[in-house]
């Protein structure tokens, strides 16, 4: 059997195989007599029946794959007796096969484990500036009111103000003053602080009192303009149906309970700012680590490694994000009319982008590992806890300029 083995760029081999007839018969026949240890014929024990018979019985594209596969391992074994070092993954693919001169003729590729190459020595000059995961008075201040306003209590109102809540019936006339469309919004605090347009129109209204503007849509913000495009609207009439007014609740230590339950060690408003304060640097902390770790790898991707990923890599972290996003679309019915909708050529461009960000982010962790190994960290691969690896290469690269960071590493929080 001749070989014909070039490696390519993309981490695969495309090999050519030259099968001549005889060893081509040969793996045959060793096909034949496997089949003929399970095969079964009356007058014959299990496995004693003739040969001839048993090939005449098995469908010779079976006996054919098989002789082809016996053939293929074969080579894998002759070409890891002479390179030991090889590390092939997954299945021999875009396999063609063709006669000529009484050989058989296969062409198939293999992917091989990726290597990352170091190109330059550009990765020693790699650092980190320290974490500032500092929680700032208007962070804790508005995450305090977020807290407030899941348990806030809505009552009705009579005029609407900065502190209310309002839902607007909408209908949109044409220029004989029919309705051709009817809607609702909500207006509140976001839209107040969002767009001048809504204070001044809606400050000091009073509930059923209605609005007529012209439906011009350089002038009025978007979740006013109508969204039936096949008519055309010349105003708009706002009707003010409900007015809630917001109200706060205390950070009595009864609310404290509610929030954290009874057992909890935060019971007065003092105790909530230091919790929020932690949680805050915690989450500031694993951010601002993943965004620094994610910098030095785009570094190392653009000036000191590279390497090939190989299709059947990219292939199974491809299948991991279709999975993740047809659970987020509620099952491969939804997943499929999503992309219907889509239309083909943008779901041919978001497989595209979907794809090339699993390639790269395969790129991305393989730098990591080739990395690590570089600066001698001691990492389990199989057993390192979430942002373990991340904390330990920041630990490693962190560059002290003598100023007064609060690099603080939150442990979680008791309640």
């Amino acid at each position: 059997m001749e070989k014909l083995v070039k490696k390519w760029a993309h981490a695969n081999y495309d090999i050519q195989l030259t099968i001549p007839a005889k060893e081509f018969e040969n793996a045959k026949l060793i096909m034949v007599k496997e089949f003929q240890k399970d095969y079964e014929a009356p007058g014959f024990r299990k496995g004693s029946a003739p040969l001839d018979m048993v090939e005449k019985n098995i469908k010779p594209e079976y006996i054919s794959i098989g002789a082809y596969e016996k053939l293929i391992n074969i080579w894998l074994q002759e070409l890891l007796k002479e390179q030991p070092d090889l590390k092939f993954i997954g299945e021999p693919y875009d396999l063609k096969q063709e006669e000529k001169d009484g050989n058989t003729i296969m062409n198939l590729k293999l992917d091989i484990f990726p290597e990352v190459e170091v190109v330059s020595n550009d990765w020693e000059k790699q650092s980190c500036t320290p974490i500032d995961n500092t929680a700032t008075k208007e962070e804790i201040e508005g995450t305090m009111m977020n807290i407030k306003k899941q348990y806030a209590d809505y009552q009705d109102a009579d005029t609407i103000q900065l502190d209310t809540i309002s839902k607007i019936t909408l209908e949109y006339l044409d220029k004989e003053g029919k309705v051709v469309h009817t809607g609702h919004t909500y207006i509140g605090e976001q839209e107040f602080a969002e767009d001048p347009f809504f204070p001044k129109t809606f400050i000091n209204k009073k509930k059923d009192q209605t609005i007529e503007i012209a439906h011009d849509e350089k002038k009025i913000p978007a979740v006013l303009h109508n969204k039936k495009t096949d008519v055309k609207a010349e105003k708009i009439k706002l009707t003010i149906k409900d007015i809630k007014k917001i109200v706060l609740p205390e950070l009595t230590p009864d609310m404290m309970k509610k929030l954290f339950g009874d057992d909890t060690k935060v019971k007065t408003e003092e105790d909530l700012v230091a919790y929020i304060s932690e949680s805050i640097e915690h989450q500031k902390y694993d951010q601002e680590l993943i965004k620094k770790i994610e910098d030095v790898l785009q570094k190392l991707r653009n000036k000191s490694m590279k390497v090939a990923i190989p299709q059947t890599l990219i292939n199974e972290e491809l299948k991991t994000r279709i999975k993740s996003l047809e659970d987020r679309l509620g099952g491969k019915e939804k997943m499929e009319e999503y992309f219907k909708k889509m239309g083909d050529e943008k779901a041919k461009a978001f497989f595209e982008d979907i794809t090339k960000a699993a390639e790269e982010s395969l790129e991305k962790f393989f730098i990591l590992q080739k990395f690590t190994w570089l600066l001698n960290l001691d990492v389990d691969w199989n057993q390192a806890e979430h942002m373990a690896v991340e904390q330990k290469l920041y630990d490693k690269l962190v560059k002290n300029d003598g100023t007064e960071k609060n690099t603080k590493k939150p442990h979680g929080h008791t309640h």
